[in-house]
């Protein structure tokens, strides 16, 4: 016995999937800027905004966060896209049980 899926219809049930998953489609994170909060809940839980400065953005300086060191009154600017690519290719290099 054969099956025949329209195309159309498995791509909409796939879409529905993901979206109830949570996943985000590669282009929708291009060229969007994100918090340091949003970035520490999404990239770095359990860890809060103090930790990823302290163990991420200033040992690493990496060039997805623009303004890191902002001062008082000041916005630190993260692009999510190369954040989350530059996120998966160093993890084994964070200390994630730092303090």
């Amino acid at each position: 016995m054969q099956l025949v899926i329209n195309d159309t219809e498995l791509q909409k049930a796939v879409d529905q999937i993901m979206k109830e998953r949570g996943y985000v489609p590669e282009e929708q994170l291009q060229g969007r800027t994100i918090s340091i909060d949003e970035f520490a809940k999404k990239y770095a839980k359990p860890h809060g905004q103090a930790w990823v400065k302290r163990n991420i953005l200033y040992p690493f300086q990496p060039d997805w966060c623009s303004n890191i060191h902002p001062g008082r009154g000041g916005k630190m600017t993260i692009f999510e896209y190369p954040a989350a690519i530059w996120m998966n290719e160093h993890r084994k290099e964070i200390d994630w049980d730092a303090k």
